[in-house]
């Protein structure tokens, strides 16, 4: 049951292997010998790694009541009365809202926890329909999944932006029309796969000039004159961007915080929860500002 629990957790044999301290293949023939115990599939190939079948997922919730009861013994016999966090608890979040807020919070755990280790992966992408490879995610939009238990953590303004050199050269938009005729910094739409973001939704008829997966290429090319960047308000804080028809282009859009159902139980996805939230609560005025 520990090696389906460390597989159901990365989603990949090589990553629960070397959590465990053993070579992949004894992780692949100790979960056989499992199945082969019950009679019944507990894992199967996805697109991303490893998932858990729907009997995989069962087992496992029941495995991580089991694991957590054996800390406690062995926290009790170390005569610790607060346990530290320990193990591997991985994180997905986008490029920016990661960076500017889930590691402070991460960091924060941490420092609390040092037998901790967390690990943190930002790509602004959608969740797949049954997630593997993280313990909790942080995504734009709902993500909608039965596997998933989620929470609305907060919502974030993005906005049009500018350089000074740019609005000189080329001068300010004042209506949305005139904006069209300007060269919009984004998204690759076609990798993005994030309905919230769809630049259509927000401003139909407009097709980003230049385009980057990285949120933080957009604001430098932002920064470089390149054009108009659609970026989320708490980035352009430390910069001398203009907003720009913050009156006419009012968009809001929501992050959620989700993790696998068999991993919401256990303790670090718990603190690293509590930290977000709190993260999160005192820095609104950066993600929402008037």
């Amino acid at each position: 049951m520990r090696y389906l629990l460390a597989l159901s957790r990365t989603g990949r044999l090589v990553t629960a292997a070397d959590a465990l301290g053993v070579d992949h293949t004894t992780v692949s023939r100790r979960i056989a010998a499992l199945e082969k115990s019950i009679g019944l599939r507990l894992i199967e190939r996805g697109t991303e790694g490893w998932t858990l079948t729907d009997i995989g997922r069962a087992v496992s919730e029941n495995a991580r009541a089991i694991e957590e009861a054996i800390d406690r013994v062995a926290y009790t016999v170390a005569g610790q009365d607060s346990p530290t966090l320990h193990g591997t608890v991985r994180v997905t979040a986008p490029d920016g809202f990661g960076t500017a807020f889930a590691t402070p919070a991460l960091v924060h755990v941490r420092r609390r926890h040092p037998q901790l280790q967390v690990e943190l992966i930002t790509a602004t992408r959608q969740l797949a329909l049954r997630p593997s490879g993280f313990d909790l995610a942080l995504v734009i939009g709902v993500p909608s999944s039965s596997h998933l238990v989620t929470e609305h953590l907060t919502d974030y303004t993005p906005g049009l932006y500018a350089c000074d050199d740019y609005l000189t050269q080329y001068g300010r938009p004042k209506t949305v029309a005139e904006l069209r005729e300007h060269p919009l910094i984004f998204y690759i739409e076609s990798m993005l796969q994030v309905g919230d973001l769809d630049i259509e939704r927000h401003l139909p008829g407009m097709t980003p000039a230049f385009s980057s997966t990285n949120v933080f290429a957009q604001l430098e090319a932002t920064r470089q004159g390149a054009g108009i960047g659609v970026l989320p308000a708490f980035l352009t804080r430390r910069t001398n961007l203009r907003r720009l028809l913050a009156d006419e282009i009012d968009i809001r859009l929501p992050i959620t915080l989700a993790a696998r159902r068999e991993a919401v139980t256990h303790p670090a996805v718990r603190a690293l929860w509590v930290a977000l939230r709190q993260e999160v609560a005192e820095r609104t005025d950066e993600l929402l500002p008037e």
